[in-house]
């Protein structure tokens, strides 16, 4: 498929202008484009490798408009299998999750094991020419993993995982530092819709700009149990410095880091068991890298399509997927340090419930607000550019700021029309030193 013509992502970087098409929210042949030009070639995300914790486990899911079984063979190694039988294509698994040593299709039976090996075919003689070594389930042709996260690629040709992460992988390791042992998924998910475009949730989900107004009663919940939440009380004053940045990871990925926001309604027993985690996590890894984990809070968007949330009281793994430019389904994850016990983990699910979840504080008024959006969209005609301006040309941009969302989008920009756009701000590494040296001074 040939690059779309036309300007999507338009910057005059000396007036800090940074503008989108609402186009890129409404048009079929947009939708294609991306299907073609990154969902097609990248890394997408497949899941934890917790998730699959014996031999013979395995999940259905989607993964870039396919099935694919996420499994654990028999001798233990992580797979990734295209759901479609080779006789006439049926998915030959149809549960969500379990254990199985075989999968046979339901339709004319034709089994395969947990690695993909076709292993029983009915009245296999009746087929001359039939070779089972080369008729198992295909897989993807390329699978990898980082720091126990699993991503596949359809493109034979991608770039290996670790140089497409980028600086990503260093807030995917500061996830999985968080565990003596291992991070580990909780069972169970939420799948849920949106009538909006899937840039929108990606946008939505590294923005601490609409904190103040969209989450005003999870603020104002915070606020009556004695809290302020860190959006409220953001400084940089030397004695109590802490990092507010957006930063560039490359590739289009991007992350806020922000002061934790603090934990609602711990009890003192999860008070003294959240000390003694953090206790062991200095021994293992020094304060200055604990106080990073810790100690601030992170949005991480992992292009094109992956989310983590870290809110210290909980960490969120989320994908959206489009079904239509005005359709997303999203799919929510909680992952949880193995050792921290039932009652941390009790106390991690049920913000996950009341935070996250379809019914929570906080994800029916972002749902509301994109959807808005999409509606506005309709005016697209007489408005047809969205301003992510914010902190454009600031020397050191905040979370409140939009650095992040113009990655996402020059990044966007790049595949689907070829135009390289050059980033803005400090990488990781320099952000970070700068974060040593403020908090040694004070």
């Amino acid at each position: 498929m040939a690059k779309l013509t036309g300007q999507f992502v338009r910057e005059d970087r000396e007036a800090g202008i940074f503008e989108v098409n609402r186009q890129a929210f409404l048009s079929e042949e947009v939708l294609a484009a991306e299907k073609a030009e990154f969902f097609d070639k990248v890394w997408l995300y497949l899941g934890h490798e917790s998730e699959l914790a014996k031999p013979n486990d395995f999940i259905a899911r989607q993964v870039g408009g396919r099935p694919i079984m996420f499994s654990r063979d028999k001798k233990g190694q992580i797979r990734a299998l295209i759901n479609t039988c080779r006789h006439r294509g049926a998915q030959v698994c149809r549960d969500d999750f379990g254990n199985a040593k075989i999968f046979t299709c339901f339709y004319h039976g034709w089994a395969y094991d947990t690695g993909g090996a076709l292993v029983s075919v009915p009245d296999g003689d009746a087929y001359a020419s039939l070779d089972r070594s080369t008729h198992g389930l295909v897989s993807p042709p390329q699978v990898d993993s980082y720091a126990g996260f699993w991503f596949l690629s359809y493109n034979p040709d991608v770039e290996p995982l670790a140089d497409y992460l980028a600086d990503a992988k260093a807030l995917l390791d500061l996830v999985a530092d968080q565990s003596e042992t291992s991070m580990s998924v909780v069972k169970g998910a939420h799948h849920y819709s949106m009538r909006a475009n899937w840039k929108l949730l990606m946008e939505n989900s590294c923005d601490g700009y609409h904190g103040m107004s969209v989450h005003q009663t999870y603020i104002e919940m915070m606020m009556s149990m004695g809290m302020v939440p860190s959006l409220l009380s953001q400084q940089e004053d030397g004695a109590s410095y802490r990092p507010d940045f957006g930063i560039d990871l490359g590739n289009g990925h991007a992350t806020t880091m922000f002061p934790e926001l603090g934990r609602p309604l711990m009890s003192e027993r999860s008070k003294e068991l959240v000390a003694a985690h953090r206790a062991r996590m200095v021994e293992r890894m020094g304060e200055d890298y604990t106080r990073r984990a810790l100690n601030t809070s992170r949005n991480t968007i992992v292009f094109p399509n992956l989310v983590i949330v870290d809110l210290n009281f909980g960490i969120q793994i989320r994908t959206m997927f489009p079904v239509a430019p005005d359709r997303t389904d999203i799919t929510g994850w909680q992952i949880t340090p193995d050792e921290v016990g039932d009652e941390l983990k009790g106390y991690r699910i049920d913000n996950a419930l009341t935070f996250w979840g379809p019914g929570g504080l906080a994800t029916p008024d972002d749902v509301e607000a994109l959807e808005q959006c999409q509606l506005g969209f309709a005016a697209s005609a007489e408005v047809p550019w969205s301003d992510i301006s914010k902190g454009f040309g600031k020397e050191r941009p905040s979370t409140m700021d939009e650095l992040q969302m113009r990655t996402f989008w020059r990044q966007w920009n790049r595949c689907v029309t070829g135009e390289d756009l050059p980033g803005e701000g400090y990488s990781y590494d320099e952000l970070m030193q700068h974060v040593a040296a403020k908090v040694a001074a004070s």
